[in-house]
């Protein structure tokens, strides 16, 4: 099913679905050049096809990611125990959410970052102590995830904390760490030799200044610099902040981007003088990604951008943006950001729209999404397991990983970026499996079962080791032989 979907998205939008931020994509793929807007490694996975010439093999291949993301999340959980109705469960957000079948079918990061992430948990999550080459890899994977999308930088110290509880080694972690840094190290290099500043991108600043500007306060900004007052929005206006960061009536507008370091000054001044007001605001976004439906607050990024059109024949901003397609000279000196730029072009050799199929999947989307309240008992589910400690430690700890990452994800963005149902997509990826992991190990605990009887095969012995590390070596060698008598 969740194949045919993806076919009648191909169908109905063919290739794809253009969304403005593609633009930067698909400029890095074709000419190398890092974009100072946001990290671009996505790119990498852009850019054979551009060379190829081919937009239509790279939603496919996007479309084969997602459905392989499944798949693996599905080996995932058998591999940890879970019973198979339960994981079935657990993977049917992932294969049939149809806001994330809109992202597959566009060129944005968000599936390749899905991907890496959940490529990097399972190969730290398959066996008891992973290996150093599966360790590297998994540090490579996230590594990459921080490039694809920045939300993915803070990922690594949840990484480190885990495999640390586990007790995995010194060497596994140290490969693992060690094979992180080597990718932003190579993207901040690579930055630094094209723009000049060690750095993923120039607009951190203009990304926090967004989120700050429509509850910022100059009249309490005491010593303000006479540099930073022209950034003060004005009070009587105020915009979103989407407005804030790309509107023509936002104080940042004019502002190079070499400048970025005086609006993040501006906008961490702000940050220290009005603490609660930004506390309030990041959590606030973060409750609502839980709430029933897709309301969307006046601060809000329409969620109309992230789903499929009634008419694919007719499209507009900020919503449908209509087909991958090379771009009109006309309007692209009017609208150079919404409009495809003249790389766009060599990846396309035809489009075509089916508005029949086009409209069942719109009428599919309003009800096959996964519901926010859903999702909150997911995290509670974790949080039960967590704090009752029934059942199988490795369960627990492995749900936790997965829960942790997608809620900090959700956090990271909301302290520095605008509110948006296409961030909140990891949920539905990662939220699902970590209450499958933390519910599997509470029905062992409450029905009496120890978790190592539902451990996989070569796991038990270390544990036992590990939890009778302290009694005398022939105690350690006689339970070890009882305990696999009895499996």
């Amino acid at each position: 099913m969740a194949a045919a979907l993806r076919a009648a998205a191909l169908v109905a939008v063919y290739p794809g679905i253009w969304f403005s931020d593609s633009n930067g994509y698909v400029a890095t793929a074709a000419t190398g050049r890092l974009s100072t807007t946001r990290v671009a490694g996505y790119a990498l996975e852009v850019a054979p096809f551009w060379h190829a010439g081919s937009a239509a093999a790279l939603i496919v291949f996007q479309h084969l990611l997602g459905l392989g993301l499944v798949v693996l999340l599905y080996a995932l959980l058998l591999r940890r125990n879970v019973p198979r109705l339960l994981a079935l469960a657990a993977v049917t957000p992932a294969a049939l959410d149809a806001y994330l079948i809109v992202v597959e079918h566009a060129i944005m990061s968000e599936t390749v970052f899905h991907a890496t992430l959940v490529g990097a948990i399972a190969l730290l999550l398959y066996t008891e102590r992973p290996g150093l080459v599966a360790a590297a890899a998994a540090g490579l994977l996230l590594g990459y995830a921080g490039v694809v999308r920045s939300v993915a930088v803070p990922f690594v110290v949840i990484f480190v904390v885990y495999l640390l509880v586990r007790r995995v080694g010194w060497r596994p972690l140290l490969a693992f760490c060690l094979a992180w840094a080597v990718v932003p190290a190579i993207y901040a290099t690579t930055f630094k030799v094209q723009h000049g500043a060690f750095a993923f991108t120039e607009s951190n600043g203009r990304f926090l200044y967004g989120k700050v500007a429509p509850f910022a306060d100059c009249a309490r900004l005491e010593g303000l610099p006479a540099s930073e007052r022209p950034l003060c929005p004005d009070p009587q206006h105020r915009l979103t902040t989407n407005a804030y960061l790309w509107g023509r009536k936002s104080p940042i507008h004019a502002i190079a981007r070499r400048d970025d370091p005086r609006i993040r000054s501006f906008a961490v001044r702000v940050i220290r003088e009005q603490p609660l007001t930004y506390a309030r605001v990041v959590a606030g976004g973060v409750l609502h990604y839980f709430e029933p439906g897709h309301r969307i607050g006046a601060n809000d990024y329409p969620v109309s951008a992230w789903q499929f059109p009634d008419d694919p024949r007719r499209w507009g901003y900020p919503g449908y943006r209509g087909p991958i397609r090379p771009g009109d000279p006309r309007l692209q000196r009017r609208h150079p950001i919404t409009e495809p730029n003249r790389y766009v072009g060599a990846m396309v050799d035809g489009t075509a729209t089916n508005v029949s199929v086009s409209r069942a999947l719109r009428q599919y989307q309003r009800f096959a999404y996964t519901w926010g309240p859903l999702l909150a008992a997911c995290v509670l589910v974790v949080l039960a397991a967590l704090v009752l400690r029934r059942g199988d430690r490795r369960l627990r700890l492995d749900a936790a990983l997965l829960a942790a990452t997608a809620l900090t994800a959700l956090l990271v963005s909301q302290a520095l970026s605008l509110f948006s149902y296409r961030y909140g997509l990891i949920l539905p990826v990662l939220l699902p499996p970590a209450a499958a992991l933390a519910g599997t190990a509470l029905l062992q605990g409450f029905a009496g079962f120890g978790g190592s009887r539902h451990r996989p095969a070569g796991e038990q012995q270390h544990d036992d080791l590990d939890d009778d590390r302290d009694q005398p070596q022939a105690d350690r060698r006689g339970g070890g032989l009882r305990e696999r008598d009895g499996v």
